[in-house]
């Protein structure tokens, strides 16, 4: 059995193991990166970022209150990002290079790991992205 734990509670563990070069994996939780992430029965693993975050990137960021939150990048700033869940309608404004503790480079999906760098991946995230319609379309499947 797998004992559920908080990223706040592993944050502390997070910062150590990614300052030090090294990766970690999570089971995300909630809805907002639906179709991509979908349940319990997916995994992300995120490394440090290196240097300023490219649109498409899909970071971990902890918001004023405390709370982590896995959306993709769809905007960047001078001083910050524009984010939003694959799954979600509206934009998140506000996001600044403090606030991301790591970025995603593979998720895995019942049982299958995929690389974000891959071409599958690249092309959904991009069409996703392009197209919003598609939101209203997978919010109406759930």
């Amino acid at each position: 059995m797998t004992e559920q734990m908080h990223l706040r509670d592993l944050y502390p563990v997070i910062c150590e193991v990614l300052s030090s070069g090294g990766e970690f994996t999570f089971t995300p939780s909630g809805n907002s990166m639906r179709p991509m992430l979908q349940g319990k029965n997916c995994s992300v693993t995120i490394k440090a970022a290196c240097g300023r975050l490219r649109k498409y990137d899909l970071p971990l960021y902890r918001c004023a209150d405390g709370r982590f939150v896995l959306h993709r990048v769809i905007k960047v700033l001078p001083d910050g990002y524009v984010m939003r869940g694959d799954g979600n309608i509206q934009k998140e404004y506000g996001i600044r290079d403090c606030d991301i503790v790591g970025v995603v480079t593979s998720f895995t999906r019942k049982g299958k790991k995929y690389p974000v760098n891959g071409a599958g991946v690249w092309l959904y995230s991009r069409l996703w992205c392009a197209l919003p319609m598609l939101r209203l379309l997978a919010r109406g499947k759930k």
